[in-house]
């Protein structure tokens, strides 16, 4: 009994004599051998519980690290798909702009293409006037005419307007008729001519109308239509060919005050 206590406080554990292997033989053995077997069982228990306690351990610690480098593997894809996203966002915004240009080039040229050359006739189109909203027919009546495209969001049309006001009675008493064609609402267009008199030369005509005139809907510009119907010149308000007829006007005004 005194043998098994010893072995409880060693920490062995065993409940009776009988779980000791070889016991009997244990017991034979001289005092010195016995302690140094009871030394070496103990060491032998303390190593395999270190080794139990390590391996707990290294479990844990492999479940502690699986996550955090699950995390870690998580972060990196998402990062990847992030790149891929942004790399496909900027190829599709690229190739949209590309796209883009592409449209515009090709719609420029077609509407360059549309442009009534030099010579050609200009066909008769017809209208509403801006005062009243009656329907009149400009051309085609054997009188040479000017054409102007302004906008009222262009601030150049804007500054062009009291020299316009200045050449319409002239180009009347030349016998040229002079008209400005427009495809904005009349409000707009009467609210932007107020501080004139232009508004009884104003024509409002139908967008496909005004886009066989204006393909390029360049402003402030002008066609000089002559008697015959056809086209004389194009351009826009204040090139070469504007301040020709501004000459012009300005010697039938000066032939009408000698005249007077």
């Amino acid at each position: 009994m005194q043998l098994l206590r010893r072995e409880r406080t060693a920490g062995i554990g065993l409940r009776s004599a009988a779980q000791w292997p070889g016991h009997r033989q244990y017991r034979r053995l001289p005092r010195v051998l016995r302690r140094r077997r009871l030394r070496q069982e103990r060491q032998r228990a303390g190593r395999r519980a270190g080794a139990d306690r390590h391996h707990r351990r290294h479990r844990l610690s492999r479940s502690r690290a699986r996550p955090e480098t699950e995390r870690l593997m998580d972060s990196d894809v998402l990062a990847v798909i992030l790149l891929l996203l942004a790399l496909s966002v900027a190829l599709n915004l690229t190739l949209s702009l590309h796209l883009l240009k592409v449209v515009a080039s090709l719609s420029a040229a077609a509407k360059a293409a549309s442009i009534l050359p030099l010579g050609e006739e200009v066909g008769a189109f017809t209208g509403k006037s801006l005062v009243g909203g009656a329907p009149l027919t400009v051309g085609g009546d054997g009188q040479p005419a000017v054409l102007l495209f302004l906008s009222s969001a262009c601030p150049k049309c804007r500054h062009k307007l009291p020299e316009i006001a200045r050449l319409a009675p002239l180009a009347q008493q030349a016998g040229v008729a002079l008209w400005l064609v427009s495809v904005e609402p009349g409000w707009r267009l009467r609210r932007f001519l107020q501080a004139t008199a232009l508004d009884a030369h104003a024509v409002r005509v139908a967008a496909a109308e005004y886009e066989m005139l204006n393909p390029l809907m360049s402003s402030p510009s002008y066609l000089f239509v002559s008697q015959d119907g056809t086209l004389d010149a194009r351009g826009m308000i204040g090139d070469e060919d504007w301040r020709s007829f501004c000459e012009q006007m300005d010697e039938v005004q000066m032939a009408h005050e000698a005249s007077a």
